[in-house]
């Protein structure tokens, strides 16, 4: 039976209060909403802060994964896309005059493919540490033993293997975002062409908002 969203929330702020109870820990009194508190069905103490902080507690892993992840693919991107157009573009290999450009005809299309698979290698390598860690936290809890992100880490360096069962499980992930990178990108520069959207237009478009941003346009 599908719940909606207040039921859910409800249910999840019990379990945290119960969870603190039994812990000993004390209530804040900082509090949030005894309206919301009400309207989610949690009894009639109000609605505080130790309550929703849970749903952050996972911000931390979460960016420390993505964020690398995220930096490293698009910097990758540029750079194999720029190295293998310019190795292509001045060996001639396509005949003189003809040159290969990223998301641009057929070959422009296959370079950001390829760019972009290993842009999700790089990517997937970089960021490979902090989502096995975040994948073990996350087990340790539904196991009912809950582990600190310090001591999974010192488990993993204590181990036979040492730093490198920071990459257990990496060839899969690799393979993995080698194609939905790669996809990813192919299908961007495809719609690009399909909608005749160029790099010029982007452009022109950001310098507009920069434009409005300065007070040089009226908006």
């Amino acid at each position: 039976e599908a719940k909606g969203v207040k039921e859910v929330l409800g249910s999840f702020v019990e379990q945290n209060r119960a969870k603190r109870s039994a812990k000993g820990v004390a209530s804040s009194s900082v509090v949030i909403s005894s309206s919301l508190s009400s309207s989610l069905s949690v009894g009639e103490q109000p609605l505080q802060l130790e309550d929703i902080k849970p749903l952050w507690s996972s911000f931390n892993p979460i960016v420390s994964r993505e964020l690398p992840f995220a930096v490293t693919k698009f910097l990758v991107f540029d750079l194999a896309a720029e190295t293998i157009s310019d190795l292509v573009n001045n060996s001639n290999v396509l005949g003189e005059g003809n040159q290969v450009q990223v998301g641009v005809g057929t070959l422009g299309l296959l370079l950001s493919a390829l760019a972009g698979a290993l842009a999700g290698i790089a990517g997937a390598f970089v960021s490979h540490p902090a989502d096995l860690i975040l994948t073990l936290t996350s087990t340790s809890s539904k196991e009912g033993e809950a582990k600190d992100w310090r001591s999974i880490v010192k488990e993993l360096l204590a181990a036979d293997g040492g730093a490198l069962n920071f990459y257990a499980g990496f060839p899969a992930r690799a393979v993995f975002f080698f194609m939905v990178i790669g996809l990813q990108f192919f299908l961007y520069d495809y719609i690009k062409t399909l909608l005749d959207v160029g790099t010029d237009d982007l452009t022109l478009v950001l310098d507009v908002f920069y434009a409005i941003r300065q007070g040089l346009l009226e908006q």
